[in-house]
């Protein structure tokens, strides 16, 4: 049963065999991506509160949504796994089909903050999915564990 702030969310994680599968919701494309982030970050570090005192620009280009949202999510793969980067929140300032232009804001990872118990290794295209819908837009993303 799903609780009333799982509800709330918009993401949610569905089945898979092996690795982590993703359905994320956005009434605009900026929101999906948005959302994205808040999406795998609930898995890089949960229960992670405090101030934002970093901010990293990120300039990623590509060659449609599909593929800009994979350079998005392993950009903070990376950011959390290189620099033990925690995002709090994002913020798009352009996205198109051709790239994105956003500041990360976060902190590094602190001793007190939860850390999962799988690792997320990366970010695939495997059964990736962008899609309008009557709401706005939903993606399908799997991440390799």
């Amino acid at each position: 049963m799903m609780t009333t702030a799982e509800a709330d969310r918009s993401w949610i994680f569905l089945d898979h065999t092996a690795d982590i599968r993703m359905e994320v919701h956005g009434k605009t494309m900026e929101g999906l991506f948005s959302n994205a982030a808040r999406g795998l970050t609930s898995l890089l570090a949960s229960q992670c509160t405090g101030d934002a005192d970093t901010e990293i620009a990120v300039n990623l280009k590509g060659g449609d949504y599909e593929e800009v949202l994979v350079d998005w999510l392993r950009e903070i793969l990376f950011q959390n796994q290189a620099r033990d980067f925690v995002l709090l929140e994002p913020h798009i300032t352009r996205l198109s089909e051709t790239g994105i232009e956003a500041r990360l804001n976060g902190r590094p990872v602190q001793p007190g903050d939860e850390r999962p118990d799988r690792e997320v290794k990366g970010v695939t295209y495997h059964g990736l999915s962008i899609e309008a819908t009557d709401d706005g837009y939903r993606a399908r993303i799997v991440f390799d564990i």
